[in-house]
């Protein structure tokens, strides 16, 4: 609540407590983080949650008009991809990945875009008659898979300390946890970066593959 400013109160009168007390004790809560270990196991859980939601796309239900139209709007993006290269991957989930930061809705984006990908997985799956969850595991064996899944994880990870310390905290505490979203967006951007030059030396050896037979 909002402390009387007549300096001469001394004592809170919502529960009592000094009003120096009071102020301390705020200000103890401004600056206090979040620590490495309770930061490591939330961004366990949030990749270990996006693999599920992946999942549950790759199972979800998909008919065959429609399986035949994603797969179709895929082959046409990964054909721009080969003729762009590296920056449109790159600029791509670049983009979904900075959106994912955004403190509330960053997780509901995050896993809408992760549930999609997984529905695209159902679609491939259908036309071809394989099973998804086994597309998903051979998918997973690539690096760039896994640096894309890491990157979003931490931008899940830190949009919800973001939004915990705007709740908790007000906004006391964001000028110190945005410092650490501004190191995880650098950290994203060179894991992705690097991801897409990976995925993209993958698409063109297949392709060469495929034109060589």
């Amino acid at each position: 609540m909002k402390l009387p400013e007549d300096e001469e109160v001394r004592f809170c009168p919502n529960c009592g407590a000094p009003i120096r007390e009071v102020y301390r004790r705020v200000e103890a809560e401004e600056i206090r983080p979040i620590s490495g270990l309770k930061r490591l196991l939330l961004f366990s859980a949030v990749l270990l949650l996006c693999l599920i939601v992946t999942s549950a796309g790759a199972l979800s239900n998909v008919n065959v008009t429609e399986a035949k139209t994603i797969v179709k709007d895929f082959n046409e993006m990964e054909e721009i991809i080969r003729k762009v290269g590296v920056r449109l991957i790159f600029g791509n989930n670049l983009m979904y990945c900075l959106i994912m930061f955004i403190p509330f809705i960053g997780p509901i984006g995050g896993f809408y875009v992760l549930y999609s990908t997984g529905k695209v997985l159902a679609a491939i799956s259908r036309t071809v008659g394989a099973n998804p969850l086994i597309l998903l595991m051979s998918i997973m064996i690539f690096p760039h898979a896994w640096l894309e899944y890491i990157s979003y994880s931490l931008a899940i990870m830190e949009s919800i300390l973001l939004s915990i310390y705007l709740v908790k905290y007000r906004f006391r505490g964001v000028r110190a946890e945005a410092m650490n979203a501004a190191k995880y967006i650098a950290i994203c951007s060179f894991l992705l970066l690097l991801g897409a030059v990976i995925e993209m030396a993958l698409i063109s050896t297949f392709s060469s593959t495929l034109i060589s037979k």
